[in-house]
């Protein structure tokens, strides 16, 4: 045990030094121009300050509104280690695939207010893995999006093999879905016979994004590879109560106008293009539309409004530059604190892997 500890304490070490260094239909833009609006300054999440046994970085960073006034944060690694005053952190370890809460759903009530699901040494726990004979340095279980239905808590998750040691090293093999009474779990996997997953590697990685529509549906977005380098989101429908059932979802097979939908997974379409792993979709009033937002090439936090959320989407406008020396990555809207009919929205943005909190005013 030493041993292996001492390996995965190697590895993370290396990555963290490393790391601080179709067919389907193409759909006509609308020419509707972008909203003009306003952007604060950052506010880390992370509280980093000197201390020893203390989380150092985050990826992932998926939030949920709960009812008992907290937040869940899905994280897809927790890098733990200790913290030096004019020192590079240090890392420990990784635990991948956690989840964190927060006392509060005040956007900035958030800011060093992370409470991690830990054991009793306060060492984070893989929210996904409680039996120890699943959870290896072969297979991660990486949280995606997560919503509350009838009273459950559901939470996609991207099901991860490593080729190599390093912690970058890997790639999907399918994507699933986990159930709970309880926000920090323990989760069930969902089940499809004798398989964790409900898609597999070669299926869109349904839960990269989930909206719960005023609709009654729930929409569930994944990332699927187009062609060599290119990627594409398409869309699956379900009602709430059929969320734990592959049978029950519905794919988004049509153009905008007709709103066709089908079982059949291969006629789906794409409606939105050039997608990361990682993004958000959600109803804005305030925009009287959908809004998606996501990073670009470049890690610059871009978004993109449709009248419905299978589109027509219109052309991309950043909300927020990145330089290079930052490493950004993982934008998203966090949608559980937007205000004011969605004039403002909280989106978040991984520099560094350390998660960062923007407000956005629109006019």
């Amino acid at each position: 045990m030493q041993s292996q500890k001492k390996t995965a304490r190697n590895c993370a070490a290396a990555a963290a030094a490393g790391l601080l260094l179709s067919a389907a239909p193409v759909f006509a833009a609308p020419s509707a121009a972008a909203p003009g609006f306003s952007v604060s300054s950052g506010t880390p999440l992370l509280a980093q300050r000197a201390s020893t046994g203390t989380v150092v970085a985050q990826g992932g960073n998926f939030s949920l509104p709960l009812p008992d006034g907290r937040t869940l944060w899905l994280l897809n690694n927790i890098w733990a280690g200790e913290l030096k005053t004019g020192a590079p952190a240090e890392v420990w370890g990784i635990v991948d695939g956690g989840a964190a809460l927060a006392p509060s759903t005040a956007p900035y009530a958030q800011a060093g207010a992370l409470a991690y699901v830990a054991d009793e040494n306060g060492w984070p726990l893989p929210l996904l893995s409680g039996d120890l004979g699943e959870y290896s340095q072969v297979r991660k279980f990486w949280p995606r999006a997560g919503l509350l239905a009838d009273g459950k808590y559901y939470v996609f998750y991207s099901i991860m093999n490593n080729f190599g040691q390093g912690p970058y090293d890997y790639f999907r093999v399918g994507q699933g879905l986990a159930v709970s009474g309880a926000p920090a779990g323990p989760y069930a996997k969902v089940r499809m016979g004798t398989r964790y997953s409900l898609w597999n590697d070669v299926e869109p990685a349904f839960g990269s994004a989930a909206l719960s529509d005023e609709d009654g549906w729930i929409y569930v977005y994944g990332r699927v590879m187009t062609g060599p380098g290119e990627y594409a989101a398409q869309l699956a429908r379900v009602r709430p109560s059929g969320l734990t059932s592959r049978d029950k979802y519905a794919y988004y097979a049509a153009d905008s106008s007709s709103g066709s939908w089908t079982p059949d997974i291969a006629e789906a379409a794409d409606v939105l293009a050039g997608l990361p792993e990682e993004f958000s979709v959600s109803h804005n009033a305030r925009l009287n539309g959908y809004l998606a937002v996501y990073s670009g090439p470049d890690g610059s936090a871009l978004a993109r409004l449709a009248p419905a959320p299978w589109g027509p989407w219109g052309e991309p406008f950043t909300l927020l530059a990145c330089r290079a020396e930052e490493y950004c990555y993982g934008a998203k809207e966090q949608a559980g604190f937007s205000g004011e009919g969605g004039k403002q929205i909280f989106l978040t943005i991984e520099k560094k892997n350390a998660p960062y909190l923007y407000e956005i005013k629109f006019k």
